[in-house]
């Protein structure tokens, strides 16, 4: 039987190996993680959020979804300049939304390809969400940039702060 101090050892070896080897492929795998993690403050007239670099830029090219600010985002709705897509679900979209918007739910993506494939991959998309609590904006901009939509920016400050704006809203589908 072996002595606890020569389990502790082989342990400990085995521990190490292991890490190293871990970080070793994190390291020389195309699509690894990478060992220091990009962030991008972003911004809402309400306060800001960092988030990972990779959730906004998936491509890792010049071509990353950014932030509208509220002013922005309602020039936008005004002049009518822009397709506003809310990224929350049908139930929350139904109890209100910006007016005119679409209904897409980032985790219902693909079910929206027929109605993407007929946009012009030109069109100006907002995206939006629940507000600073809810990503779902930047994933749905990611997305979008990803299928080749090239004018895509994603309004963090969202529905809550739209809402409290007092700009125009629907209820319904």
């Amino acid at each position: 039987m072996k002595s606890i101090p020569v389990l502790l050892q082989q342990m400990s070896l085995l521990a190490l190996v292991s890490a190293v080897l871990g970080v070793s492929a994190q390291v020389v795998l195309p699509n690894g993680i990478g060992l220091k993690t990009e962030l991008t403050i972003v911004s809402s007239d309400s306060g800001q959020v960092s988030i990972p670099t990779l959730s906004i830029n998936p491509n890792g090219n010049t071509e990353s979804a950014s932030n509208i600010s509220l002013r922005g985002a309602f020039e936008a709705h005004e002049n009518g300049t822009a397709i506003f897509i809310d990224a929350r679900s049908p139930e929350e979209f139904q109890k209100g939304h910006i007016q005119a918007a679409i209904n897409m739910p980032v985790h219902a993506f693909m079910d929206s390809m027929a109605f993407l494939e007929n946009l012009d991959f030109g069109t100006p998309i907002i995206t939006y969400c629940d507000g600073e609590d809810c990503n779902a904006s930047i994933d749905l901009a990611a997305d979008l940039k990803l299928m080749g939509f090239s004018q895509v920016v994603f309004f963090f400050g969202g529905w809550l702060e739209w809402q409290a704006a007092g700009y125009p809203i629907e209820t319904g589908s």
